[in-house]
């Protein structure tokens, strides 16, 4: 069996061809049978478009390390308490993950095989309208997950555990290829006022809960009058407040910025008030966002396509940052 090492230093496309093969192992034991396996995104997971006789889906691999077997069958959970709400969200096929290994890849990988999602992607492109319906979907979401009594063992993750908690050694800690320095000094300073802030707010249910996390426009779907969600996998405990700056954030150095703020705010209120203090904080929280997807990045030398244009990366969140510094939200 490969190495993780010899693992890591494959190209993108060897990577995501072995990850198929094991992907075809997994879709054998939810007793799928494929007609076609289209990549899709190898970044924190690796999934693929798979035509099948059961129909369409989305075969998601996940990244060992990541998250837990334990965490995903959370995941599962919430999706199916989600459907049955009313939400347009993806189904877990049969209701379960499978944990496939191949002898190409270096450990075994849990897989769930996802209903197939339509609809349109924004492209990047946020609009005033887009921001109402954002917002509004956001605050339903919200709104349940408050009222929701999760069974008893339901587990996700504490996206914001760690301010809480002694740090630990971190990628900027130390000069890095994959970061310019004055951005790795930035993402330092960002990171002990980040810690700061969230310790010193209440986790009450007026400002914490359990949240999306992730709902960038590359994880919307428009269809029609309707807004289909997807990839749940960050899904946790946070700040409310933290779905708004994910939302925000890669249009916080726009000229249209303040618009997509207040229609994302007005479609918020359409269902429920803000969280407290939302105007005061969205700054800070943009910055914590913006400084998270830059470290995440850093920390992922295993992902060929993250080795290559990592600086850069690196380099416009940090510009965005300086923005909002600048500026505020």
């Amino acid at each position: 069996m490969i190495s993780s090492d010899e693992f890591s230093a494959l190209g993108l496309e060897e990577q995501i061809g072995r990850l198929r093969s094991l992907g075809e192992v997994a879709l054998g034991e939810f007793g799928v049978r494929a007609s076609d396996i289209l990549p899709l995104v190898h970044a924190e997971n690796t999934t693929f478009r798979v035509d099948s006789d059961r129909g369409r889906f989305n075969l998601r691999i996940s990244r060992p390390g990541y998250q837990s077997s334990s965490n995903i069958r959370g995941e599962i959970t919430f999706l199916a308490a989600l459907k049955k709400a009313g939400f347009r969200v993806p189904v877990p096929w049969q209701g379960r993950l499978v944990t496939a290994a191949h002898p190409d890849v270096p450990e075994p990988r849990d897989c769930v095989l996802l209903g197939w999602q339509n609809g349109e992607f924004a492209r990047g492109v946020l609009t005033e309208e887009r921001s109402r319906r954002i917002g509004k979907v956001m605050a339903e979401l919200h709104e349940f997950t408050l009222a929701w009594a999760p069974p008893e063992g339901f587990d996700r993750q504490q996206l914001h555990g760690w301010a809480f908690l002694p740090r630990v050694p971190m990628p900027i800690d130390m000069p890095t290829p994959m970061a310019f320095e004055e951005d790795r000094l930035l993402l330092i300073e960002v990171d002990k006022e980040a810690r700061l802030l969230l310790a010193s707010l209440p986790r009450d249910t007026a400002w914490f809960g359990l949240i999306h996390s992730d709902l960038h426009l590359g994880n919307v779907l428009f269809e029609g009058d309707e807004i289909n969600l997807i990839d749940f996998d960050d899904t946790g405990y946070g700040f409310l407040l933290y779905d708004f700056a994910a939302a925000l954030a890669y249009a916080c150095d726009s000229e249209e910025f303040g618009t997509f703020r207040e229609a994302m705010f007005e479609g918020y209120r359409q269902v429920r008030e803000l969280p407290p203090r939302t105007p005061e904080l969205l700054a800070p929280f943009l910055q914590l966002r913006l400084a998270g997807i830059a470290n995440w990045v850093l920390g992922r030398t295993d992902n060929p396509h993250f080795r290559e244009v990592g600086a850069d990366f690196v380099h416009r969140m940090c510009e965005r940052i300086r923005h909002v510094r600048a500026v505020g939200a």
